[in-house]
């Protein structure tokens, strides 16, 4: 396993990632100053994106988690995020899912799907009901 966001396993097939980005920082805040530099107040830790990129090959693996990837993004609830050496990266909002169809087939399907999806930090996890929620999908 590469990553695990949600229920969705990120593996070398059929769902697959080549890259992420992650950013980390702090938020600060300007004070003007007549006749100086502003100096800069901090002002906590600031959003923390990250953007998994993969490519799918579903006339060879199917469309993997795709779909998964799709509910996870149309709702509310933020995911845990898990890298494949065991190390939690906490809870993540799901901002976006992109894709990008290439080598189109007859019905329109690409053999080759780029996709890219964008996530945000989240400083807490889902609220009770959409937890129960979550657990009563894995049973």
């Amino acid at each position: 396993m590469l990553y695990m966001l949600g229920d969705v396993a990120f593996e070398l097939q059929p769902t697959n990632l080549d890259t992420v980005n992650r950013e980390r920082g702090q938020d600060w805040a300007a004070k003007a100053i007549v006749g100086a530099q502003k100096p800069r107040e901090a002002m906590g830790v600031a959003d923390a994106p990250m953007t998994l990129f993969g490519k799918l090959f579903p006339h060879r693996y199917g469309l993997g988690g795709l779909e998964a990837l799709e509910a996870m993004a149309e709702g509310t609830a933020p995911q845990m995020l898990i890298r494949g050496d065991g190390t939690v990266l906490g809870w993540h909002c799901i901002e976006r899912v992109k894709e990008k169809h290439t080598y189109l087939d007859n019905e329109g399907v690409g053999r080759v799907i780029d996709i890219e999806i964008t996530l945000t930090q989240s400083p807490t996890g889902p609220g009770a009901g959409a937890m129960m929620s979550l657990l009563q999908g894995l049973f």
